[in-house]
Protein backbone atom coordinates (compact mmCIF):
# COMPACT_ATOMS: atom_id res chain seq x y z
CA UNK A 1 0.00 0.00 0.00
CA UNK A 2 2.03 3.47 1.17
CA UNK A 3 5.40 3.34 0.66
CA UNK A 4 7.30 5.69 3.21
CA UNK A 5 8.49 8.58 1.02
CA UNK A 6 12.34 9.06 0.62
CA UNK A 7 13.94 12.21 2.59
CA UNK A 8 14.58 15.07 0.66
CA UNK A 9 17.58 17.08 1.11
CA UNK A 10 15.76 19.25 3.39
CA UNK A 11 14.50 16.43 5.61
CA UNK A 12 17.83 15.72 6.10
CA UNK A 13 19.31 18.52 6.38
CA UNK A 14 16.39 19.59 8.96
CA UNK A 15 17.28 16.33 10.85
CA UNK A 16 21.35 17.15 11.06
CA UNK A 17 20.40 20.45 12.59
CA UNK A 18 18.15 18.80 15.29
CA UNK A 19 20.92 16.34 16.25
CA UNK A 20 23.45 19.41 16.57
CA UNK A 21 20.77 21.31 18.58
CA UNK A 22 20.05 18.27 20.86
CA UNK A 23 23.78 17.84 20.99
CA UNK A 24 24.16 21.27 22.30
CA UNK A 25 21.33 21.68 25.00
CA UNK A 26 23.24 18.20 26.20
CA UNK A 27 26.52 19.30 26.14
CA UNK A 28 25.04 23.40 28.28
CA UNK A 29 23.22 20.73 30.44
CA UNK A 30 26.38 18.81 31.44
CA UNK A 31 27.98 22.16 31.61
CA UNK A 32 25.25 23.57 34.13
CA UNK A 33 24.49 26.68 31.81
CA UNK A 34 20.96 25.40 30.02
CA UNK A 35 18.16 27.01 31.89
CA UNK A 36 14.93 29.21 31.68
CA UNK A 37 16.85 32.70 32.07
CA UNK A 38 17.28 35.11 29.34
CA UNK A 39 19.14 38.25 28.72
CA UNK A 40 18.69 41.25 26.56
CA UNK A 41 18.91 44.85 26.39
CA UNK A 42 17.33 48.21 25.77
CA UNK A 43 19.70 51.12 24.46
CA UNK A 44 18.90 54.72 23.43
CA UNK A 45 21.34 55.83 21.20
CA UNK A 46 20.06 59.73 21.38
CA UNK A 47 21.16 59.23 25.29
CA UNK A 48 23.68 56.78 25.11
CA UNK A 49 22.27 55.01 27.57
CA UNK A 50 21.35 51.24 27.87
CA UNK A 51 19.30 48.77 30.48
CA UNK A 52 20.47 45.22 30.30
CA UNK A 53 17.44 42.91 30.99
CA UNK A 54 17.87 39.60 32.67
CA UNK A 55 13.99 37.39 32.88
CA UNK A 56 12.80 33.97 33.05
CA UNK A 57 10.42 32.27 30.66
CA UNK A 58 9.72 33.43 27.55
CA UNK A 59 7.38 35.99 27.35
CA UNK A 60 10.05 39.47 27.66
CA UNK A 61 9.52 42.41 29.86
CA UNK A 62 8.80 45.34 28.18
CA UNK A 63 8.58 48.52 29.81
CA UNK A 64 6.73 50.34 26.79
CA UNK A 65 3.88 47.95 27.66
CA UNK A 66 3.78 47.81 31.30
CA UNK A 67 4.60 44.10 31.35
CA UNK A 68 6.66 42.93 34.23
CA UNK A 69 7.70 39.15 34.08
CA UNK A 70 8.92 36.68 36.52
CA UNK A 71 12.27 37.07 37.82
CA UNK A 72 12.68 40.72 37.27
CA UNK A 73 13.14 42.29 40.58
CA UNK A 74 10.80 45.53 41.27
CA UNK A 75 13.86 48.17 42.12
CA UNK A 76 15.17 46.60 38.41
CA UNK A 77 11.88 46.55 36.64
CA UNK A 78 11.17 50.75 38.17
CA UNK A 79 14.48 51.76 37.61
CA UNK A 80 13.65 50.65 33.77
CA UNK A 81 10.67 52.04 33.44
CA UNK A 82 11.91 55.16 34.89
CA UNK A 83 14.63 55.19 32.53
CA UNK A 84 12.42 54.68 29.60
CA UNK A 85 9.62 57.23 30.53
CA UNK A 86 12.49 60.05 30.68
CA UNK A 87 12.88 59.77 27.45
CA UNK A 88 11.62 60.15 23.74
CA UNK A 89 9.88 57.06 22.39
CA UNK A 90 12.07 57.10 19.52
CA UNK A 91 15.37 55.99 19.09
CA UNK A 92 15.25 52.87 21.33
CA UNK A 93 16.26 49.16 20.30
CA UNK A 94 15.77 46.37 21.82
CA UNK A 95 17.58 42.87 21.14
CA UNK A 96 17.98 39.47 22.90
CA UNK A 97 21.76 38.74 24.02
CA UNK A 98 21.15 34.93 25.14
CA UNK A 99 18.54 32.55 25.84
CA UNK A 100 17.62 29.23 27.65
CA UNK A 101 20.42 29.67 30.28
CA UNK A 102 20.58 28.74 33.76
CA UNK A 103 20.22 31.59 36.58
CA UNK A 104 24.31 32.25 37.03
CA UNK A 105 25.18 32.03 33.62
CA UNK A 106 22.48 34.49 32.67
CA UNK A 107 24.28 36.87 35.58
CA UNK A 108 27.57 36.18 33.73
CA UNK A 109 26.36 36.82 30.28
CA UNK A 110 24.74 40.04 31.46
CA UNK A 111 27.23 41.54 33.94
CA UNK A 112 29.63 40.70 30.67
CA UNK A 113 26.94 42.73 28.48
CA UNK A 114 27.14 45.38 30.69
CA UNK A 115 30.81 45.87 31.04
CA UNK A 116 30.70 45.93 26.79
CA UNK A 117 28.36 48.48 26.73
CA UNK A 118 30.17 50.68 29.24
CA UNK A 119 33.28 50.23 27.49
CA UNK A 120 31.21 51.37 23.96
CA UNK A 121 30.93 54.76 26.20
CA UNK A 122 26.97 53.85 27.13
CA UNK A 123 25.87 54.79 30.41
CA UNK A 124 23.84 51.34 31.88
CA UNK A 125 21.28 52.27 34.12
CA UNK A 126 20.73 49.19 35.55
CA UNK A 127 20.61 49.27 39.60
CA UNK A 128 23.62 46.80 39.94
CA UNK A 129 26.01 47.85 36.97
CA UNK A 130 29.13 49.12 38.57
CA UNK A 131 30.20 52.92 37.35
CA UNK A 132 32.69 53.43 34.93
Amino acid sequence: MGQKAKPTHEDKKTERLRALRLANEAARREAGTWGEMAVGEIVHDGSRSAFVQVWKGQRRPDPFEGSRCTGVPADEWMAMVAWVSARKSIGFQKRIVAWDLSAEEAKRVAQARIAELQAQGYTVINPAASPQ
